[in-house]
């Protein structure tokens, strides 16, 4: 075991390092981080309309009338409904930023040139087309994939007219703000014509670019990433990682966007009451983030329960009593290095078996019918288990969560008991 995991220690690890370090992986992983905040607000009023508690919603409409839903669902629009906008804004910001560039000009021109190819029309249920507006669902997440394209062609326009000295350059007596502004009128300008053409293009073959993209590329993705294999695989590749001791937001940061238009189009098919097991997707974040990744990713929260009930050596006490509490908000850095579980040979079958077990028990419940499918609601990663799952899909959630960590349990028991008897021998060696 020792040479394979000196290779993959020596070659696989820092080649793997390289990609993540990408300037593109970079600023997608920052981008989506800085706008989990607005998805985790539209959760709230989300929840709040839809609280997993029977007769909720009939006790909510005696005390604030019938209308109080209505008003709730403007929170929902203003968040979800610009989440392609906003990946478009923050995608370019921390690109430009790896590109050591303005940020706020950049992010600026990518909303301008989303916006420019945009349709600017939509059809009413009635057949009717209406003009002059801006669709929510391409501002939404059916834009997801769109604005990181045009994020990218916009920044990197901007990167190129700087390169050429394609800027209009004032006195350095001229304000900053001013010159700032001068100096994107070039680049602003070949961004909008860019943008126009894409439209002149499409329109020629009779669809806009938001569809093309939509139809060609983020609708295969998520329905890849939608399904039951591919959450049970990235489940696995989770623990995997941090076994070779790569922090798995490395991989998921780059599906992120996906998962959460799959979860946001839950949410659509739930508003208009047809989302079922057929029709919704059940690889989202919340499978990720509160099932897959139960005490951290490898779900060692059943690593530190087996640590509790038969750890003797003085090691993994210490481990359990620094691990207990921040494993509960799903932060397992001090098991991945006290056990330790990076590339520690005994730890690798239970670190990628117990994730998987965890994404398979709540599939199987979905699928039976058991556990509702998620409708939409995202809450904070950090959320402890079993209240997390509460919030997600009622008591069903939380007693699915409860089994998983039991199996966990007991795919890590053995393991820890075999690891426990080797630390106790080397420390009475040691004595």
């Amino acid at each position: 075991m020792e040479a394979p995991t000196k290779f993959i220690e020596n070659k696989i690890v820092p080649s793997v390092s390289k990609v993540t370090n990408f300037k593109y992986f970079v600023a997608l992983r920052s981008g989506f981080l800085s706008i989990m905040s607005l998805t985790l607000i539209g959760s709230i009023f989300v929840l709040i309309l839809n609280f997993p508690i029977p007769g909720y919603a009939d006790f909510m409409n005696r005390i604030f009338g019938e209308g109080w839903s209505s008003l709730l669902s403007q929170a929902t629009s203003a968040t979800y409904d610009i989440f392609g906008v906003m990946t478009a804004a923050t995608f370019a910001f921390y690109l430009a930023r790896e590109y050591k560039m303005n940020e706020l000009q950049n992010m600026i021109l990518a909303i301008v040139a989303y916006i420019v190819v945009t349709p600017k029309s939509t059809i009413l249920k009635s057949g009717e087309v209406v003009t002059g507006v801006l669709p929510f669902a391409w501002l939404g997440t059916k834009g997801v994939i769109t604005a990181l394209l045009i994020g990218a062609i916009s920044v990197e326009i901007n990167r190129f007219c700087i390169k050429k000295h394609l800027v209009i350059k004032m006195p350095e007596s001229v304000p900053d703000a001013v010159s700032q502004s001068f100096s994107s009128l070039i680049p602003g300008l070949l961004i909008v014509i860019a943008c126009l053409a894409i439209n002149g293009v499409c329109s020629i073959f009779g669809f806009s670019f938001h569809e093309m993209i939509y139809k060609l590329i983020q609708t295969p993705l998520q329905g890849i990433t939608g399904t039951a294999g591919s959450m049970i695989i990235l489940a696995a590749l989770n623990g995997l990682f941090w076994w070779f001791g790569i922090h798995p937001t490395v991989i998921n940061s780059l599906l992120y966007p996906l998962l959460n238009a799959n979860a946001l189009e839950n949410y659509e098919l739930f508003k208009a009451g047809k989302l079922t097991v057929e029709t919704g997707h059940i690889g989202t974040t919340q499978m990720l983030d509160q099932f897959a990744t139960m005490g951290g990713a490898g779900c060692t929260i059943g690593l530190i329960i087996a640590m509790f009930l038969v750890a003797k050596s003085q090691r993994l006490n210490a481990t359990k009593k620094l691990s207990a509490v921040p494993s509960l908000f799903n932060i397992n850095e001090p098991v991945i290095f006290g056990v330790p579980i990076v590339f520690n040979p005994q730890m690798l079958i239970p670190v990628v078996l117990s994730p998987m077990v965890a994404v398979i028990l709540p599939i199987i419940a979905i699928k039976t019918g058991f556990m509702p499918i998620f409708t939409g609601v995202t809450i904070p990663w950090a959320t402890p288990p079993i209240i997390s799952g509460f919030l997600l899909c009622g008591w069903q959630g939380a007693i699915v969560q409860l089994v998983s960590i039991a199996l966990i349990v007991m795919i890590y028991y053995p393991f820890v008991v075999a690891l426990d008897k080797q630390y106790l021998a080397e420390e009475k060696k040691n004595c």
